[in-house]
This record gives structure tokens, C-alpha cells and sequence, in this order.
């Protein structure tokens, strides 16, 4: 068995259990210091964390460090929330899916960590901001919605959405990071009316940055420990070069390929047990890593082989980290994803290709690990070598589970310049989250305030403002539905509802962000990105020289698009059956004679994904509008609202507010998943997918969008057909595609995994922007992957 397979055993022979240590921790400083300024009192715990937490180190680790007392522990974050922990608390072991154990001994100490933090929490604060603001629109308590057009996020948990300036901290190691803060204390004056703000924060960055070396030193303690019982002279030999590696970094910069990924190890750890955020993440580790192996390589230091190996351990020490979160949120982002990203590829600041030797060994390492996280995705342009695409397909293959996804480098480049970057930063984007473009270091966090439900917006302009589900209207239509003599007045009841609630969103992203920066500030995070020390202030207070981009979901366009050519083509062009008849269908589900003959019009008319210029320009036009409008409102923390068109797993949660509609689908069914055509719909293969999609500027929203296809294996199982596949990718971005992602699994092994799990525990998939273990999901959404339309071959 090789080094790598023991390691997936050994991680996931752990059941996933709470961990008390982090939530202890943080509730004694917090309290014990109320004197104290919030920012000093949570750099205190975080180094108060790593210098008492526990620590370990598996007996095949080559890369060590730990977020949690277990291999996938999950740690706990009170200063969030705490009411969802206590409501739970006894539901955690009993989940269908994504079950924690609750330890006996913790289950009162862990109510009583949430009775204290009760009123002081991050939720608590978004709760007051909202209600002070928009209380009399909500819905809804732990996942507030304003009349089911919107949920409201990241009210329950951290902000991330960040990639650190990992080149600059690779140069000069944490101790550098320490001196510039010390030398910027040095600097302030006494006079400057936020000096004492300042000087906090410059104090806490360096508290946890020797939290940090801390850290290392314990672990580095630990390996020479272990090393002295080690039960041969080869693992001896490993433990005490961990030794020495974590007694180096992250206290200096590395010399070598195996200290630097270390390095990164650390750092992006740390990260995670600072903050619950979600989707940290990596960067161009290809990129920033080729010069250590270059070197080493050259000195004979290393071969490719451990160099690869080294790479597969990396995968899987972020693989370990787990995140517990409350049932909601759980079942809407499908699991316990933490969405860290790893980009490969792209292009260098002089527009040539990035794409290296390194870039390769990392996707022979993710096709030999086949785990769910994390995310791996490639960056693909029009100077990328073919050979690029045809690796990343055969690791497609050899993962399994939809990794990596394919990004259009050229795409993404453009995406920045529109927003203002220049273009030596934008050449250097990385993938963040699922889909969003970010530019490492120099991008601040990302709050994501809400997911625009498109359809539900949709359905309140075909019912004049009125929410069938709620009875409500908040915005009633200038004119009845019924009454419309063209699509263009259809578009124009539909914008009416976007001109009332997207102004929502500003609101809504205040009331967030203003906690974030009050309550729960990440002096270390800011300190491994760009500008914050200079500054003095919080990475979450936003502004300043950092681009700041605030994450707007929106979903279900490629249904809005069905559903209004579909009026187009069955009321205004055919005039086969009136609005007030297809209204009246919609209302009654399709369920009489009439309304099944109506529903089958409408299911007739052309769908999007079929390279049909008529339904895909309606999409392409549909896709301006929401960026556009957003366009004229400033986020709390500056720069830009950017919109994305990734519906994670909310595709399923959005259709299932939303009654029957005219693209023919019926009450509460699933949306499509994020621009992928509705399942089912697309049957011009996956060339008539690629001309519909290559037809929208996908610039227009900077955090992105997705296309999902499933192949079955047979499609990708020989040389020739990699290479169609590849070719097809290329044309297909440089018609101006932007993202396209793979299942290689049949529908008859999905069928069978959710009949017996047992059998397919190791089962990957691909979701949205991410993959999770099959099993893992919830059945609606199995169902919905099944759903999903299946070619077995390119066409």
C-alpha cells in the first residue's frame, strides 16, 4: 500500500467529532479581558490557540499541522453564533449526512460556552443591523430571506473569500512579517485620532504572529521527539527533517521546495483556525512554488517522484481540516466543504504561459489522491500548450470526482481589466471559492450578502408583485401580467422587481460587513496579505489600496431564459394560447387536460444550450442586466458588488419557492444548476452547450459562472478521445467560454451508490464548484446529479 493510501485510511478512519480546545480558549480570553480592545483580546487567543492546542503528527506524515485536536475535528467559532450549537447540540450524531460526535464529557460545557456568548456574538450584531434596517422585510431567523427573492448570508459565520500574498511571505518568512509590523508601530503618531486603533491592531498582528512560530517550534519539538522511537531509520530520518523544516519556517523564508510547501501549509491553516471563513485559499502554487524545485532539482535535492509526494500530502493535510456548521447552511453548500482552491497554470506577467513541470506533478497528485477537497482547477488561455489539457483530463479521469475544473485564462484577464486592475495584477488571478477570480494578496475578503433567487423574481412579475407562497407584495407591477403585448413589456415587469429588491442587497451587506470589521477582526490574516500593515487597519474594515469585490449570487438564469422564450414563442409569436391560459396552467401545477397541453407547448419551445441564436441571445441579454444594475451601489468596505451566476447547491433550495413556470417546469422543482441547461433540455451535445454558453460575456461577472457536464467513462477512456475533448475546451474558450467542469461517471453507478453506499464510500463528484463523497449528500441533490444529461462521447 503506498504512503498515500495510508494516509486517506488513517484520516478517515476518524469519525468527524466536535473539538472543545479552540472554543474554550477564545470564550476565557473574551471575557477574562473585557479592558482590553476586542482586536488585542482575539490576537491573544489565537496565539493562546496554538501554543496550548493540541497537536499531532500521523505515522506517514511528511507535512504536519492541524486545525483541531483529530484528523477532521471540527473546531468551534462561539464568536459567530452560538444559538444554532445549542438548538443542535443533540441532533449532531443523529444527521442523515455529515454527522459530528458530541463527547460526553463536553455536551454541558459546550451549553454553557453558549449561554455566555449569547448577545455578543457576530449573528446577534447582524441580527440587530438587520432588524434595524430592514426588519419588517424578513423572513426567516437563522436564514433570513426578503420575501424568498434572497437569502441572507454569512450571518452565522466567518468572512474569507481570500487568497494571501503567499510570494511575499515566502521571501521574507513570518519574522519579516513581525519587523514591518514593529517598524509601522514605530511610526505612529500620537496626534493621528486613530492611533490607538492603529496600534492595537500593528500589536495584534505581531501577537500572533509569534503565536505562529510558536506553533512551528512545538511541532518541530514534536517530530524530534517522535523521531527518537521511530520504528525504522527511514521514518527517523523523516521525522527529524520535519524537525528541522518546522524549526526554520515559518520563522524564515525557505531554501528548498519541501520548506516552502510547508510554509504554505502553515499559513493557510492558521487561517482556517483564526476564522471560520470559508473559501481560503491557495493561489498559483505552481507559480510561486517553481523556483524552489527549479533550484532543487537543479542541486539534485529532489526528483519529481517526492516532489509529487510531498504534493499528494499537501492535498490531503488541507483534505483533514473540517468545518462544522449548523443544518441549513450545511444542506445548502452540500457538506462540510471548506472550498479551498489551488490554481494551476495561467500566464506570467509578460503574457507568456505559466504552465511548468510543477504544474504537471500537481495534477499527477491529484489524480492520485481522488479526494473531495480541495479544490483544483486550471487556468486555461490561448498560450497554454494542448499537452496542458490533455494532463488535466487524464487526472480528470484518474480523480474521478470532477477535478480539476477548467478556467478561461483570457476570460478571467478581461474580467479584472473591466474592473479596474491593471494588467500585470490581472495576470496573476487565481481561482477563489468555486468560481470567483481573485488576485492573490492584493484582493481584500468577500462578504457574500445574499443569493438572488432570479426565477423567484421572475414569478413575482407574472403574479404582479404578489409571492404566491407568502401572500406578500412589495412591490406591485405597474401593469397586469396578463395585459403584456410583448416580451419586452414581460422584461420590463421582471426589472421592476430587480430595480425594488436589489437595493436590498447594500443594506443587507452593511449589516454584515460592519460586524465582521467590529466584532470579529483577523489581525493574523491581515497580516499575510497586502497593504493592512501599512495601513493599521483590519483586513475586514475593507478599502484602502486593496481591491475589494462583494460576492452577489444570482441565480437561475438559464430558466428565466426558457421560460420567457417560451411566452415569446407559445403567446406572442404563435399566439396558440393567451398569458391569462398559461397564468392559469402555472397556477393549477399543469395538472388539468388543458394545463398538460399547455405545459407541453412550453416544453416544445427552443431551451438554452442548443446553440439556438433566439434562446441564447434572450440569455446572453438577461445576463447584462443584474451586473449592470448593481453597478450603481458602493459596498460598505468599498470597491464592487460582482455578481456571479454559481449556484453552489441552491438551484435545488431556489426551486423549491418557486411555483410552476413557463419554461414548463413544475412547482418546486430544482433550477438549473448554475448556467448548465436545464437536464434534459440540451440535445445537440455538448457542441450545441458550448455555443450557447461561448455566446455570453462572461466578463460581465467577475466572481464567475459554471458549466457542469457528465460524461460517462466511456467517453474519456481512450488517447484520441482526450485529445477531441481537449481541442473542443480550447475552441470552446476561445469563443470566450469561461469555466467547464466534468463528472466521468455513469448514471448507472449513481443509481447504484444511492441504493447501497456502503459500496461507493470513496465516491467523489463534482457538484457545483466543488465536489463532495457521493454519499455525503443529501438525496435531493443525488437525485438532481442523476438528473443531470449523460454523453458518452463528444459530439
Amino acid at each position: 500500500m503506498t504512503r498515500t493510501q495510508r494516509i486517506k485510511d488513517y484520516i478517515r478512519s476518524y469519525p468527524p467529532e466536535i473539538c472543545m480546545e479552540r472554543g474554550r480558549i477564545y470564550t476565557e480570553e473574551f471575557f477574562s479581558h473585557p479592558e482590553r480592545p476586542l482586536v488585542i483580546r482575539r490576537a491573544e487567543a489565537f496565539a493562546r490557540y496554538l501554543r496550548e492546542m493540541t497537536i499531532y503528527i500521523g505515522d506517514d506524515d511528511l507535512l504536519v499541522g492541524n486545525t483541531a485536536s483529530k484528523p477532521l475535528a471540527a473546531a468551534l467559532f462561539p464568536e459567530f453564533a452560538v444559538d444554532w450549537i445549542e438548538e443542535e447540540l443533540d441532533t449532531f450524531e443523529k444527521r442523515d449526512r455529515q454527522r459530528f460526535i458530541v463527547p460526553p464529557e463536553l455536551h454541558d460545557e459546550i451549553l454553557s460556552m453558549c449561554e455566555k456568548w449569547k448577545g455578543y456574538t457576530h449573528y446577534d450584531r447582524v441580527g440587530y443591523n438587520l432588524k434595524n434596517t430592514i426588519g419588517e422585510y424578513l423572513i426567516g431567523e437563522q436564514h433570513p430571506s426578503v420575501n424568498e427573492t434572497m437569502i441572507i448570508e454569512h450571518n452565522q459565520n466567518g468572512d474569507g473569500h481570500i487568497i494571501p500574498d503567499y510570494v511575499k511571505l515566502l521571501d521574507i518568512g513570518l519574522e519579516g512579517v513581525i519587523d514591518e509590523a514593529q517598524r509601522n508601530l514605530a511610526l505612529l503618531r500620537e496626534d493621528d485620532p486613530e492611533y490607538l486603533e492603529k496600534k492595537a491592531f500593528l500589536e495584534s498582528v505581531v501577537i500572533c504572529m509569534q503565536g505562529a512560530l510558536d506553533y512551528a517550534d512545538r511541532l518541530a519539538k514534536l517530530a524530534f521527539e517522535k523521531a527518537k522511537s521511530a520504528p525504522t531509520p527511514e521514518r527517523r530520518a523523516e521525522l527529524t527533517e520535519i524537525a528541522r523544516i518546522c524549526a526554520k519556517v515559518p520563522r524564515k523564508a525557505p531554501d528548498t521546495f519541501y520548506e516552502a510547501l510547508q510554509f504554505v501549509l502553515f499559513i493557510h491553516l492558521m487561517i482556517q483556525m483564526e476564522s471560520n471563513g470559508h473559501s481560503i485559499s491557495m493561489g498559483r502554487m505552481d507559480s510561486y512554488l517553481k523556483k524552489y524545485y527549479d533550484r532543487d532539482r537543479a542541486a539534485g535535492r529532489i526528483d519529481a517522484a517526492f516532489a509529487q509526494q510531498l504534493c499528494e500530502c499537501f492535498l490531503l493535510k488541507c483534505f483533514e481540516a473540517n468545518k462544522l456548521r449548523d443544518w441549513g447552511t450545511t444542506e445548502n453548500l452540500g457538506g462540510n466543504q471548506l472550498f479551498q482552491t489551488i490554481t494551476l497554470g495561467g500566464q506570467t506577467q509578460d503574457g507568456k504561459t505559466a504552465v511548468n513541470e510543477l504544474s504537471y506533478i500537481f495534477l499527477e497528485a491529484l489524480g492520485n489522491t481522488n479526494m473531495n477537497i480541495p479544490t483544483v482547477i486550471v487556468s486555461m488561455g490561448s498560450t497554454t500548450p494542448l499537452e496542458f489539457y490533455e494532463a488535466a483530463l487524464r487526472a480528470l479521469v484518474r480523480h474521478g470526482g470532477g477535478m480539476p475544473a477548467f478556467f478561461n485564462d483570457d476570460v478571467a484577464v478581461d474580467m479584472m481589466v473591466r474592473a479596474g486592475i491593471p494588467l500585470s495584477d490581472a495576470r496573476n488571478w487565481a481561482g477563489m471559492g468555486c468560481s470567483e477570480v481573485r488576485i492573490p494578496g492584493k484582493h481584500g475578503t468577500g462578504v457574500t450578502p445574499v443569493y438572488v433567487n432570479v426565477m423567484k423574481l421572475l414569478e413575482l412579475a407574472l403574479h404582479d408583485g404578489y409571492n404566491p407562497n407568502t401572500g406578500k407584495c412589495l412591490c406591485p407591477s405597474s401593469r397586469p401580467f396578463v395585459e403584456c403585448r410583448n416580451l419586452k413589456e414581460v422584461i420590463a415587469l421582471w426589472e421592476e422587481q430587480l430595480d425594488f429588491y436589489l437595493p436590498f442587497i447594500p443594506r443587507i451587506e452593511r449589516a454584515i460587513a460592519e460586524s465582521y470589521y467590529t466584532l470579529t477582526p483577523t489581525p493574523f490574516l491581515s497580516g499575510v496579505v497586502d497593504y493592512r500593515i501599512e495601513m493599521g487597519k483590519d483586513i475586514s474594515w475593507g478599502r484602502g489600496p486593496n481591491y475589494n469585490d462583494t460576492i452577489v449570487h444570482a441565480h437561475g438564469y438559464p430558466n428565466a431564459a426558457n421560460a420567457l422564450e417560451a411566452l415569446e414563442r407559445v403567446c406572442f409569436k404563435d399566439q396558440k394560447y393567451t398569458l391569462k391560459e398559461v397564468m392559469e396552467a402555472i397556477d393549477e401545477n399543469f395538472a388539468s387536460d388543458k394545463g398538460m397541453a399547455i405545459r407541453k407547448a412550453l416544453l416544445n419551445a427552443p431551451k438554452f444550450g442548443n446553440d439556438d441564436d433566439e434562446v441564447d441571445d434572450l440569455c446572453r441579454d438577461l445576463f447584462t442586466i443584474l451586473p449592470a444594475k448593481m453597478r450603481q451601489f458602493t459596498p460598505l468596505r468599498g470597491g464592487q458588488f460582482g455578481c456571479t451566476a454559481q449556484t453552489v447547491v441552491m438551484n435545488v433550495t431556489d426551486g423549491a419557492v418557486v411555483g410552476a413556470t413557463p419554461d414548463g417546469r413544475r412547482a418546486g422543482e430544482s433550477l438549473a444548476d448554475n448556467m448548465s441547461p436545464t437536464p434534459g433540455t440540451d440535445l445537440q451535445g455538448i457542441t450545441g452547450v458550448f455555443n450557447s454558453l461561448a455566446k455570453i460575456d462572461h466578463a460581465l461577472m467577475d466572481n464567475g459562472s459554471i458549466l457542469n457536464i457528465r460524461f460517462h467513462p466511456s467517453a474519456l477512456n481512450s488517447p484520441e478521445k482526450i485529445e477531441k475533448i481537449a481541442q473542443a475546451i480550447a475552441v470552446y474558450f476561445e469563443k470566450g467560454g469561461f469555466q467547464v467542469q466534468f463528472n466521468v461517471v455513469g448514471r448507472e453507478v449513481l443509481l447504484d451508490a444511492q441504493q447501497h453506499p456502503e459500496n461507493y464510500r470513496s465516491l467523489v463528484v463534482k457538484v457545483a464548484g466543488f465536489s463532495c463523497f457521493y454519499c455525503e449528500l443529501e438525496k435531493k441533490w443525488q437525485d438532481h446529479l442523476i438528473a443531470r444529461t449523460e454523453y458518452d462521447a463528444f459530439a
